[in-house]
């Protein structure tokens, strides 16, 4: 030992290092253990958490959470900043809010303890109500609905669902519904703190040795007055640090003592915020200071609302009761004020976006361009003040700020007829933002008895649309002839002769009447009047007389036929029997552009190459199959095109499109189907459908009939839609452009090929479906057997429809019997039988509820654009409530599906 003392030695101990390594355990004798090693305990503070605590990144609920510390447990407080503290539990160091932390005495002596080990975990909040899910699919059993906004903890992934923890339950859920979780002015408030904290100094002069013995060297000597860093004990040796060295030291001449220090803390700030109107979600105390420790003023009611234009941190300033105070904005929603308006029309000033909720601090749902009409029945007055009208767009409702858009009042008028002053457009709706959907030639007259701003509602060769008021005048009719057939007036336009010669003008609406004239073709023509009998009055060369209107046909049309006339060098007059240079690339890049726009699901991704391996087996232009399969399907998301492979509507009729639609087992398969059925029939010379090797156009006349002189190509017998051929091309020269395209100069395909047999596919339905006879029906034992009709089903009698194949036979249930017929013909089932109770849903996911509204709980899911049985009532009418309709289940179970997802069959 050394004979005179020499050093003393300052000792500072984080015992909470110590404790939170785990390496320090506690003996009986009230001394803590290191390694074997005795060391005291230095004065530390110590928390207990009041309630499981989230542990963060930062001072602000929005920093992430590194953990979550339970209840009761014991924090090191290291630091203060504003109403949070930096402390450390087990091995992490984050901050958490001294809310939810009460003071406790650390013991300097304890029975042995044993070390917590913390786990990181990791939180998302909900973005909408979400169910909880038995298993990762929409088919597990939803065991609770967690609402909108709340936490949920993580604990591993399985695809694009996530298994969580909410509350005591366990389970799945979608994570497309999870997140992971203006100007201002500042003033700065500092805060000091006092901390205290236990170290060693020297009481001499004291040598600081290599080793815990008067043997050990002396590597320096520390002068008296010094403090030291304490690093652990050995008998009545301390190992500590001063300044670069580390050794042993005599513990005789040391001392212990407390060192109070005075540090600044972080600086709380309070910003200046747009005043902002919150409502409470839970009883909320309003304290003095933006701290916990602040004085406690008042308590606010859950419900009750108010206002702050300033904030510190997670607290907001309000006053409420007369009282202005501080408080936790975990316990504020931000307040919206709904009212319901009558219907009004709203348009856009200027491109302006639309967004999901009343505010533009959130996303962004869709832009509109300017002029778009907009209808409204609700207002909001959101948190921050502005107003913001409910607007639906594309069958769901948004919400468009107040000060982008312009009201326009629609109002009834007296019928009155106005007639065109130039060529002019209708529109969709009440705004040049909407489509085009029919040309009106000068001269046009229309009948208006409904104005939106200022804007014509009209009826236009069966199409409902929209004018300018501003293209229009009152129409001033010529005097009426005697002795006029029976008729109507119409709006008076102007129309063209369309005969190979000329067309006679006669007295009357017959064609035994007498003739007054040769009108020669092309010749321009107008009337204002129409005969039951389907002829015009016209007007040619001062003389009044009549013509028929299947020789006639309107200035757009004739217009659009002369600009067809002239197209050249175009997609539309290429022969599709020439090989395409479009690359699969190319194709593949046309629909990953639809998906990417639209998040829409396409059968038709990545099928690039199927399309160009068909084209050279069957000699048809890769890069017209691909348009058209585009067209026919919308981008390949069409619920034929998904349900059965069908993309190209292949069976579908007019009255029967869904049940009609032949069903293929793969998008390959109705690929190679249809390329050899066009190239077989459309392509091919001397088939009675070929009108020319090209897309080509189809004109029509008043009557809505095709004028066959002036059609051509295959729109002439494959579409009814006269622009079908133009709408193909578009999509051609959007894949590839015509002047890029090598087919052009090749040479056709004229192979003849023979017409592909139908796939053997067929439709199950539920085995509910009712239907009635119309007329007689033959049945018969077995499909495709037609030798011998088994029974004979007489008009009146009701049935069960069962299934139906690709080839157009039907299975049914005929008194308690299973028949097979081929007498139903779907172009015109109408004729044959009727179909009660016959839906599909129009999403791949559909869930039924247990009553009808999706607050209800849901009792089983329908996929696939599956067949549904509706439920009928006593008259034989499906059973809807609130644009529900009830349904019966595989397993005999009832439940509510919404009308918005289900489309009925065979219904006319």
């Amino acid at each position: 030992m050394m004979n005179k003392p020499t050093k003393l030695m300052i000792i500072s101990v984080s015992a909470s290092l110590l404790l939170s390594t785990g390496l320090i355990s506690m003996d009986t004798e009230g001394v803590y253990r290191l390694g074997g090693i005795h060391a005291e305990a230095a004065s530390v503070t110590y928390y207990k958490t009041t309630s499981n605590l989230n542990m963060r990144s930062g001072t602000s609920t929005k920093k992430s959470i590194i953990m979550t510390i339970p209840k009761g447990k014991q924090v090191t407080y290291i630091s203060k900043s504003g109403s949070w503290f930096k402390v450390k539990y087990g091995s992490k160091t984050g901050y958490v809010s001294s809310s939810y932390l009460k003071k406790v005495q650390a013991a300097t002596t304890a029975t042995a303890s044993k070390t917590s080990t913390a786990t990181v975990k990791t939180v998302y909040k909900t973005t909408a109500n979400l169910n909880l899910r038995s298993k990762a699919s929409t088919s597990g059993k939803v065991l609770i609905t967690i609402p909108k906004g709340k936490e949920v903890t993580y604990i591993s992934r399985s695809g694009s669902w996530y298994k969580v923890k909410y509350g005591s339950k366990t389970g799945y859920v979608s994570s497309s519904y999870l997140k992971k979780g203006g100007a201002a002015t500042t003033t700065t408030v500092s805060k000091t703190e006092t901390t205290t904290k236990t170290v060693y100094t020297t009481t001499s002069n004291l040598n600081l040795r290599s080793k815990a013995s008067t043997s050990g060297k002396v590597l320096i000597t520390i002068p008296k007055g010094k403090e030291v860093a304490y690093i652990s004990k050995s008998g009545s040796w301390f190992k500590v640090k001063y300044g670069s060295k580390t050794g042993y030291v005599s513990s005789k001449y040391i001392k212990k003592t407390t060192k109070k220090t005075t540090t600044p803390s972080t600086s709380v700030k309070i910003t200046k915020i747009t005043p902002t109107t919150y409502e409470t979600k839970a009883n909320l105390q309003m304290r003095s200071s933006a701290s916990a420790k602040g004085k406690l003023l008042l308590t606010i009611p859950k419900g009750k609302r108010v206002v702050s234009k300033e904030r510190a941190g997670e607290w907001y300033k309000v006053t409420y009761g007369g009282k202005t105070g501080w408080v936790l904005d975990d316990y504020l929603k931000e307040y919206n004020a709904y009212s319901t308006t009558a219907l009004t029309y709203y348009s856009t000033k200027a491109s302006v976006g639309i967004y999901e909720n009343p505010n533009t601090k959130k996303k962004q749902i869709y832009t509109l361009p300017k002029d778009y009409l907009l209808t409204s029945t609700q207002k909001v007055v959101n948190s921050i003040g502005q107003t913001w009208y409910r607007v639906s767009y594309n069958k769901k409702n948004y919400f468009i700020l107040s000060t982008n858009v312009t009201s326009k009042k629609a109002a009834a008028m007296e019928k009155t007829r106005f007639k065109s002053v130039q060529n002019t457009n209708l529109y969709s709706s009440a705004g040049t933002a909407h489509p085009k959907i029919a040309n009106i030639a000068k001269g046009t007259v229309i009948t208006v008895s409904y104005k939106i701003g200022d804007w014509y509602e009209i009826i236009l060769n069966g199409k409902k649309g929209y004018v300018m008021s501003q293209h229009f005048e009152e129409y001033k009719p010529s005097a009426i002839p005697e002795n006029r057939p029976d008729g109507q007036v119409i709006n008076e336009g102007t129309y063209y002769v369309i005969v190979d010669k000329s067309l006679n003008l006669r007295e009357s609406d017959s064609t035994d009447s007498a003739k007054l004239d040769e009108i020669p073709a092309n010749t321009a023509v107008t009337s204002a009047f129409k005969t039951k009998t389907g002829w015009y009055e016209v007007n040619y060369k001062n003389k009044t007389g009549y013509v028929s209107g299947q020789y006639l046909i309107t200035k757009a049309e004739y217009d659009r036929y002369k600009s067809l006339l002239n197209t050249k060098n175009s997609y539309l007059t290429l022969d599709l029997r020439k090989e395409s240079s479009v690359t699969a690339a190319q194709i593949n890049g046309y629909i990953d552009g639809y998906v990417k726009r639209t998040g829409r699901a396409s059968v038709l991704t990545n099928k690039g190459q199927a399309f160009i391996n068909a084209g050279k087996k069957y000699g048809v232009n890769a890069a017209y199959l691909a348009a058209h399969a585009v067209h026919e399907s919308g981008y390949g998301t069409s619920a034929i095109s998904l349900a059965k492979n069908n993309l190209f509507g292949f069976g579908a009729y007019d009255l029967a499109p869904f049940v009609g639609a032949v069903r293929f087992a793969t998008i390959e398969e109705n690929i190679n189907y249809i390329a050899r059925e066009i190239k077989a029939t459309y392509l091919t010379q001397g088939n009675w459908k070929y009108k020319g090797p090209t897309l080509g156009y189809t004109v029509k006349n008043v009557n809505g009939a095709r004028v066959d002189l002036l059609s051509t190509g295959m729109n002439f017998y494959y579409a009814s839609d006269s622009g079908w051929g133009a709408k193909i091309a578009s999509h051609m020269n959007n894949i590839l452009s015509y002047s890029n395209e090598k087919a052009v100069s090749r040479k056709p395909d004229t192979r003849i090929i023979s017409a592909p047999e139908r796939p053997s596919g067929k439709d199950v339905f539920p085995s509910g479906i009712l239907a009635s006879a119309k007329t007689s029906i033959k049945l018969y034992a077995a499909k495709g057997s037609t030798d011998k009709v088994a029974v004979t089903m007489k008009k009146g009698e009701t049935f069960n429809l069962l299934e139906k194949w690709n080839d157009n036979w039907f299975k049914i249930q005929y008194k308690g019997k299973a028949y097979y017929t081929n007498a139903i013909s779907l172009s015109r089932y109408n004729n044959f039988m009727n179909v009660y109770n016959l839906a599909h849903i129009t999403t791949n996911s559909l869930n039924v509820r247990a009553d009808a509204g999706t607050g209800y709980n849901k009792v089983a899911t329908l996929s696939n654009y599956t067949y549904v049985e509706l439920v009928l009532d006593k008259s034989k009418k499906p059973v809807t409530k609130n644009n529900w309709y009830q349904v019966k289940l595989s397993n005999g179970k009832t439940g509510w599906v919404s009308g918005l997802y289900i489309a009925r069959d065979l219904i006319e």
